[in-house]
């Protein structure tokens, strides 16, 4: 079998809350049909269960009031939120022509762990994610990272949810790959319980972490492993 890690981006590789705020900040501002009162612990909150860009107009619109956070999973966006997730993607696009822009979004701990082995086996890794590519991309230019597959938001509206695209790649086939799935929220790591051989939760990043929630020295131990076992074998 193929040894393939599958990395989440926002909340296990970077900390991007504040660029997520200043963006969503930025998109907002001056609109009268956005609040402009949004703080920065608010927005973190409401971040946590956030999967899509649509799901920031269920804070920033004044006509739709906030949205309980727990509750998202259950709305079906319209018009105003797809809107909302369009000015967010405009802005995004002014904000990063800034090539400082990646400083607003710092690595963790475990991505400088982790990029020694991303630079020396970057064909056993794949960044699945909710963010757009690009940025994602711009992200791991900037700290000397950009070697490894992405799969971006474009990719999951597309095939409909990350494990949909999984299924894409054939990364759920049955005895050709070994999957390490790495995901900060365990809305998205439950859809690939029993699918993948290590579905695993970093402890680090924006969900509740749990007894089974690992820390980043845990779970590099676990890549790092693995990748020494299986280049030995070959």
């Amino acid at each position: 079998m193929e040894l393939l890690f599958v990395l989440d981006f926002d909340g296990v590789l970077f900390n991007s809350n504040f660029e997520a705020y200043t963006v969503a900040q930025h998109a907002a501002a001056g609109k009268d049909e956005y609040r402009q009162d949004v703080s920065f612990i608010e927005f973190e909150s409401f971040r946590a269960v956030v999967t899509d860009a649509w799901h920031y107009n269920r804070l920033y619109s004044k006509s739709k009031g906030i949205t309980v956070p727990a509750m998202l999973r259950e709305v079906e966006p319209d018009e105003d939120d797809w809107a909302f997730a369009t000015a967010f993607f405009a802005a995004r696009e002014e904000i990063t022509k800034d090539p400082e822009w990646p400083k607003a979004m710092p690595p963790y701990d475990f991505f400088f762990l982790l990029k020694p082995l991303l630079l020396s086996h970057p064909h056993r890794f794949a960044i699945l994610s909710t963010r757009n590519v690009d940025s994602i991309r711009q992200a791991l230019a900037f700290h000397g990272a950009d070697v490894v597959r992405v799969f971006g938001q474009e990719d999951i509206r597309r095939a409909g949810s990350k494990l949909a695209v999984a299924q894409e790649q054939n990364w759920l086939e049955r005895g050709k790959w070994l999957i390490v799935y790495v995901d900060d929220m365990n809305s998205h790591l439950e859809p690939f319980e029993g699918m993948v051989h290590l579905p695993l939760h970093a402890n680090w990043g924006y969900d509740q972490s749990d007894l089974s929630s690992l820390s980043h020295h845990q779970i590099f131990t676990i890549i790092s492993s693995l990748l020494t076992l299986t280049e030995k074998q070959s």
